[in-house]
């Protein structure tokens, strides 16, 4: 009687936390921190990296300027950050269009960065304008909101 007990707890247990097989889930896309790589669609090849041509999903990635062409997409509501390794004071980014706001995260100091929240808030298209130090032009990128 103890031994069937036990075979149920194991069961259960696989049950409960996944192990008793089922779909593999593919890995979620990593955001990164540096300036360094990209986050999936750089180059200015307009980042369609999602089914049908729609662009990829920008919710909760990190941006940063190294990301020039950088197209993706946000429902109303839905926030993506942009990190960039400019000093206090320095050149600012510029949103054109009004589907998203720039907010300034004014509690990242001391780390070398500035960082901005770029928030979803009407259905249409936002170019985001984001100033470089080491190159004359500014990166670009593009964000659809649905």
């Amino acid at each position: 009687m103890a031994d069937r007990r036990l075979v149920c707890l194991a069961a259960l247990a696989l049950a409960f936390t996944g192990c008793g097989g089922g779909e593999a889930r593919p890995p979620q896309q990593a955001t990164h921190a540096s300036g360094a790589g990209g986050t999936g669609g750089t180059g200015g090849s307009g980042g369609s990296g999602g089914t049908g041509g729609a662009p990829p999903p920008a919710q909760g990635r990190v941006l940063t300027g190294a990301d020039d062409g950088f197209a993706g997409r946000l429902t109303v509501g839905q926030t993506a950050r942009l990190r960039l390794p400019l000093p206090e004071g320095g050149p600012e980014p510029t949103a054109e269009g009004d589907a998203v706001l720039l907010i300034r995260i004014s509690n990242v100091t001391g780390t070398g960065h500035r960082e901005w929240e770029l928030r979803a808030v009407h259905p249409g298209t936002a170019r985001i304008r984001v100033p470089r130090p080491s190159t004359p032009t500014p990166a670009t990128l593009t964000l659809t909101v649905t």
